[in-house]
């Protein structure tokens, strides 16, 4: 027997909502051109918990929220360790926007249950992983504020898993010159993408074709 039939009757109804009208009330973020792709919905959700995991991982999750510092939201970072200010910078995100605090390993879930009041995106590298409990706790505080919540590792509850892996550096000549930019693959449920993060200049640049290791990728800018 088929659900559609129930599913339409309840949308009808005061007060319920299919999951379809739920995510297209709250849109997400938005993100550079050239991230867009790697989420389901093309941009950063909010209300819900992102994981992105590998290499590039900090530096990926950092171009997504750019866009949203530039349009004067308030993102935190949690765990990052002292990330180079000028590269932040040069991935597009507005410094004065963003807020990264060194804070205790142990105290990483309370100061992000503290931060969900008030800010608009949080970028976490949990030290440890939470309880069930705290996890559910966690995912309603984000609910029900709207949050875009970024995780740096596998995190329970996440509805966007994306792997994100270096692929190789181009910009030098026979061991010489100056790295540009760097390949990058990303994994998530939409499929594979491959672009340039950083591209030439510090913000994601589409890689043209089927560019890999020990190739010259073609670089096209994308403003």
């Amino acid at each position: 027997m088929s659900a559609a039939p129930l599913v339409e009757q309840l949308s009808r109804e005061m007060g319920i909502s299919t999951a379809t009208s739920l995510f297209d009330s709250h849109p997400p973020r938005p993100v550079h051109p050239v991230l867009a792709p790697i989420f389901r919905r093309g941009g950063l959700p909010r209300g819900e918990i992102v994981s992105f995991t590998g290499g590039q991982s900090l530096t990926c999750a950092l171009a997504t929220i750019a866009a949203s510092t530039q349009e004067q939201k308030w993102c935190a970072g949690i765990g990052l360790g002292e990330p180079a200010v000028s590269s932040i910078a040069d991935l597009g995100i507005d410094l004065d926007r963003f807020v990264n605090l060194a804070t205790p390993p142990q105290d990483w879930l309370r100061v992000a249950s503290i931060l969900i009041e008030s800010f608009d995106v949080l970028l976490v590298d949990p030290a440890y992983l939470p309880s069930a409990g705290e996890r559910a706790r966690l995912l309603a505080k984000v609910r029900e504020r709207k949050v875009s919540f970024i995780s740096l590792s596998p995190l329970a509850g996440s509805t966007e898993q994306i792997e994100i892996t270096g692929l190789g550096w181009s910009g030098t000549d026979h061991g010489r010159g100056r790295l540009q930019s760097c390949l990058v693959e990303a994994r998530s449920q939409t499929g594979v993408h491959r672009f340039l993060l950083p591209g030439p200049d510090g913000t994601p640049a589409e890689a043209v074709a089927s560019a890999g290791l020990g190739e010259r990728p073609v670089i096209r800018s994308v403003s």
